[in-house]
């Protein structure tokens, strides 16, 4: 492996099991994310793949939540909430002050973790919050929005316990 012959070079023995896992994951995060823009290809929604993937993985990253227990699991339903998030997208577009409702619902359920959350996260959902008033973006931005607090939620009881 190539990721071997590198470690060999400059002697990375003591770490090579981390360096080789963030290799794995940066390799498994690739795939996921190129299929999801063929994916988006595919739909003819290339433009709002991109501000999905930005909007949905921008706030996962600071913000996490729950992670399947498998990268096949991981892969299909990542596919499958960007695939319904386009869904949605298309179709649903008309129905945009609607999602306010659900939102709504979910930030009063997330507000009590809000102590809880990173800087980060926090600026990066201030900034999400900002985009809902840009028209062409706004309904993807909610719908990226809405599946990282049900993500978050998911998991937010064990966080706050440890």
């Amino acid at each position: 492996m190539m990721l071997e012959k590198i470690y060999d070079k400059y002697d990375f023995d003591q770490d090579y099991e981390v360096y080789k896992y963030g290799q794995q994951v940066l390799i498994f995060n690739s795939i996921v994310n190129i299929f999801m823009f063929i994916l988006g290809l595919c739909l003819h929604e290339g433009l709002m793949t991109l501000v999905w993937m930005l909007a949905f993985s921008g706030l996962r990253v600071n913000l996490g939540g729950y992670h399947c227990d498998s990268p096949v699991k991981c892969f299909v339903s990542s596919n499958l909430i960007f695939f319904l998030s386009m869904l949605s997208y298309k179709y649903l577009s008309s129905y945009f002050l609607l999602l306010f409702i659900p939102l709504g619902i979910l930030f009063m359920l997330f507000f009590k973790y809000i102590p809880f959350i990173n800087k980060k996260a926090k600026i990066t959902i201030c900034i999400e919050l900002i985009c809902l008033f840009i028209p062409k973006i706004n309904m993807i931005v909610i719908l990226a929005l809405c599946e990282n607090i049900i993500l978050y939620l998911m998991t937010a009881k064990e966080k706050v316990n440890s």
